[in-house]
């Protein structure tokens, strides 16, 4: 049989673990909210970003691309901002890019590496491509800092 002290005692201690428990709990869905908040915000960055670059705005693709950004083309030669950043408004539009299974890699606070396929409908032989962007914050503004592009194995390359 517990004495009252005991008794007070578990309920004492029976409160704290739930309490942390809860706390813990509560980490756990902020955390969660703020990996779900991020996704979508570099997601609909990225979307934004090829968006700009299909309709030609130089403006906002030089906003966007960071002082040192470098690329690794789908050749595998490598280019500068200066090169990347040379956008040219379309005589006619073509069809827009499908950007379709994002995945997100955060590496900190302010980096993250978004991958994703995209599907350029306007281009024979880079048509499918597999790409990965590395975005960072700088001065409280997404920049993207590097992209490699690769085109797919089943891709117009591969048809002899």
């Amino acid at each position: 049989m517990q004495t009252p002290c005991q008794t007070v005692i578990c309920f004492c201690v029976a409160g704290l673990l739930f309490g942390s428990l809860t706390a813990e709990a509560r980490d756990a869905a902020s955390e969660q909210l703020n990996d779900s908040s991020l996704r979508q915000e570099l997601i609909e960055l990225q979307k934004a970003f090829v968006n700009a670059q299909e309709r030609g705005d130089a403006e906002y693709v030089k906003k966007a691309v960071a002082e040192d950004f470098v690329a690794i083309e789908t050749n595998g030669s490598t280019s500068e901002r200066s090169e990347f950043v040379r956008v040219e408004r379309p005589e006619q539009p073509g069809p827009s890019p499908i950007l379709y299974d994002f995945n997100i890699i955060q590496l900190d606070e302010d980096c993250a590496v978004l991958t994703y396929r995209a599907v350029f409908r306007a281009s024979q032989l880079e048509r499918y491509q597999h790409v990965s962007d590395t975005w960072v914050k700088e001065d409280g503004e997404w920049k993207l800092k590097f992209q490699q592009s690769t085109i797919n194995l089943w891709s117009a390359h591969d048809l002899d």
